[in-house]
């Protein structure tokens, strides 16, 4: 059989977001339980371009598949008029290890991000029916409206841009409510900061957008972006504070900041892996200041994909046969 062509439309199309958090969970349930492999990424940076270029390997017993995501950042590309994040994956057969599809990596880092990021926020205590804030004006605003809109009754939906940009933050809120029809409205970014219950920041600033003492707290704040010593979108002594910080691969977030371990303070051997938390949810407490810090991994990629291949298939969308 030959490999196939997804493109970014149909790899939309077939990818449902529900289905997706549902694989996801099943997942993390595997890695916890030591069932899938997944090296750690290769990445190489050219900072005379201020791009990135990494490579996502995962094997997934239980998907029948292994893949690979080829990913490339460059920050300067939006004013180029170009994505800032360009992808493909390649998905192999586990047993016969024959190619089996290639897709547009777009679509899935995107939705599997945010997937990933509603799967931690809820396992954290999310306010189902409180106030959300939706930080960022980007492709990830749209994914995380997306996911945050399944089973949710938010009182209000509040989007800021990071930069206090009314005019894209009126955009983005139209965007939202026509893409979920959740009580989307633009405001100031200190209106979204203090007032909301749960925060998610999909930004790409490199100072903080959220700092210690103003948010509520007990507020759920999600980081996206990049977080890293020189600079993030979330203020790492709010970090410090927080009572309790889970990242989806906890274990290469510390291995990050190694030399940097005495500003994490107590959450550097204390950060809890999304996988575990999912498993019991107890061990993240009701009260304080909780943050989720986004990391991303290859087999959200691979839990993507396999439901393209599976939708696919169930639909006899066949996809363009590669040469």
């Amino acid at each position: 059989m030959r490999a196939v062509w997804f493109s970014e439309e149909e790899v939309t199309r077939l990818l449902e977001p529900a289905a997706l958090m549902e694989r996801l969970e099943a997942a993390f349930a595997d890695s916890a339980a030591g069932l899938l492999a997944e090296p750690r990424p290769l990445r190489i940076d050219a900072h005379e371009h201020g791009a990135n270029y990494v490579a996502f390997p995962a094997y997934w017993p239980a998907a029948g598949i292994a893949s690979t995501k080829v990913l490339s950042g460059v920050l300067s590309n939006p004013g180029r008029g170009l994505p800032k994040i360009d992808a493909v994956i390649i998905v192999m057969d586990a047993v016969t290890g024959r190619i089996r599809a290639m897709m547009d990596g777009r679509r899935i880092t995107a939705l599997r991000t945010a997937a990933t990021t509603t799967l931690a926020l809820s396992a954290m205590g999310m306010k189902r029916d409180g106030v959300l804030a939706l930080i960022g004006t980007g492709v990830q605003l749209s994914a995380h409206a997306e996911t945050l809109s399944i089973d949710t009754d938010f009182e209000a939906v509040l989007v800021a841009s990071a930069n206090d940009n009314r005019e894209r933050a009126a955009q983005s809120a139209e965007r939202v409510r026509e893409l979920t029809g959740l009580p989307a409205k633009a405001v100031s970014l200190k209106e979204a900061v203090t007032t909301a219950d749960t925060i998610v920041l999909t930004t790409i600033a490199h100072e903080p957008v959220v700092r210690l003492g103003e948010t509520k707290p007990d507020a759920l704040i999600a980081s996206v972006g990049p977080f890293h010593p020189s600079g993030s979108e979330i203020d790492l002594a709010l970090v410090r504070a927080a009572s309790a910080v889970v990242s989806d691969r906890a274990a290469r977030l510390k291995d990050e900041w190694t030399d940097h371990r005495g500003e994490f303070g107590r959450h550097y051997d204390g950060m809890l892996d999304l996988a575990a938390v999912l498993a019991d949810r107890s061990l993240v407490p009701d009260h304080g200041v909780r943050v989720f810090l986004s990391e991303g991994r290859s087999v959200e990629d691979l839990a993507a994909a396999s439901l393209v291949l599976e939708a696919a298939e169930r639909q006899g969308v066949g996809g363009t046969p590669l040469p």
